[in-house]
């Protein structure tokens, strides 16, 4: 197996030595794709928020930011990905501000409209049931909560070649953005906005509960 798709498989479910050297340059990696994704969304100072496959923990930081006087929590099913990013965020949970925890999207250990926001980053590609997972994911948020997806690879013909050899280096899955929003739509979200930096190949969805 080739070192890119060593770390390609990595990214699905980091763990050990290796994954620990691929959450640390996603935490480098996914820091401007992320700001974009964020800025089509407004978030309150007091907002709970729920981020899904959090990797490293650079986006719950970011997101912590953004509501000080609200609560970040995170969940990843990478037990080593919870302690990397329960250390890079120390401080924060040590003040309360935020929570990990070892999780699946499948089955988010909280109640019914918890959250206010709910995003993911880089994470849809490896869920197993997107369309029944963004429905679990619809039963945390509060009326009218939004969740935010921001990915930087969709199908388009301009990026075949690469994005064709990122799926099948580690098994991903991906879409068009037209199929994107229907997966959106299925799950049963409302006023679902697709935006594309189409120079980059990245693809970001608001959607709301």
């Amino acid at each position: 197996m080739s070192d890119m798709a060593k770390r390609l498989n990595q990214c699905r479910k980091p763990a050990g030595d290796t994954g620990k050297v691929v959450v640390e340059d996603m935490n480098e990696s996914h820091f401007e794709l992320t700001g974009w994704g964020l800025r089509k969304v407004n978030i309150q100072e007091n907002s709970k928020i729920l981020d899904i496959g959090c990797g490293g923990g650079r986006t719950i930081n970011r997101l912590a930011s953004l509501t000080p006087k609200g609560k970040v929590f995170g969940i990843d099913y990478s037990i080593d990905c919870v302690n990397w990013a329960s250390d890079y965020n120390k401080d924060l949970v040590a003040q309360g501000k935020v929570e990990i925890y070892n999780a699946t999207v499948e089955k988010l250990p909280f109640e019914d409209e918890k959250f206010d926001f709910v995003s993911a980053v880089e994470t849809i590609y490896f869920w197993p049931d997107v369309v029944d997972n963004l429905k679990e994911i619809k039963r945390v948020l509060k009326p009218s909560g939004k969740i935010l997806v921001i990915n930087e690879i969709y199908k388009d013909e301009k990026f075949k070649d690469r994005n064709d050899e990122y799926v099948k280096m580690g098994n991903l899955k991906i879409y068009t953005p037209k199929e994107f929003e229907e997966l959106f739509k299925k799950a049963g979200y409302r006023n679902v906005q697709i935006e594309i930096k189409e120079e980059k190949n990245w693809i970001c969805s608001v959607a709301e509960k």
